[in-house]
């Protein structure tokens, strides 16, 4: 059998170098370093409806997804967390809005990670001693994402509008 070109061009096996990266766990998913990518996804419900929630879980996983991240905004949602860490075929990322209790609540759930953008929550800057210490110790990763969108309004004054360099500062 002959192969026939369809005058496609070929398809690098590698797009871009990768950034050398320390290797963490996020539940049983190996993410940096030298591990295969991973495929992370979002679920669009409100994380206090359980069934909901842990049914688009599943519909992810069944289509490729390894790891999840649910929006953890209200105290409802942070009370989910243990029945969802728990049912979930694949590890959880609490995404923390508002909160510093939110994280502690993620991190007592069995939720694999903690995502938190310093900018939407509040008092977070007392908190971050405490923060690092309870993931630390519960050997919890906790993945810092900022945005312009929710950059704290001190930053906003500082450089007069959202810069990379504010984005870092945040970080």
């Amino acid at each position: 059998m002959t192969a026939i070109s369809l005058g496609m061009p070929s398809v690098p096996t590698r797009l871009a170098e990768r950034r050398v990266s320390r290797k963490i766990q996020v539940g049983s998913v190996a993410v940096g370093g030298d591990a295969p990518i991973s495929v992370q996804s979002m679920t669009t419900t409100v994380t206090a409806d359980v069934g909901a929630t842990l049914q688009q879980i599943a519909e992810l996983t069944a289509a490729g997804c390894q790891i999840v991240r649910v929006a953890c905004p209200s105290q409802d949602d942070a009370d989910a967390l243990p029945v969802i860490a728990r049912k979930s075929q694949i590890p959880v990322i609490a995404d923390i809005h508002f909160q510093p209790k939110y994280v502690f609540a993620a991190i007592d759930a069995g939720c694999a990670a903690v995502r938190v953008n310093p900018g939407n929550i509040r008092q977070f800057d007392d908190k971050v001693k405490e923060i690092a210490k309870a993931a630390s110790d519960a050997g919890v990763p906790i993945r810092i994402g900022v945005n312009a969108g929710s950059l704290d309004k001190r930053l906003l004054e500082k450089y007069g509008r959202a810069t990379p360099e504010a984005l870092v500062e945040s970080a």
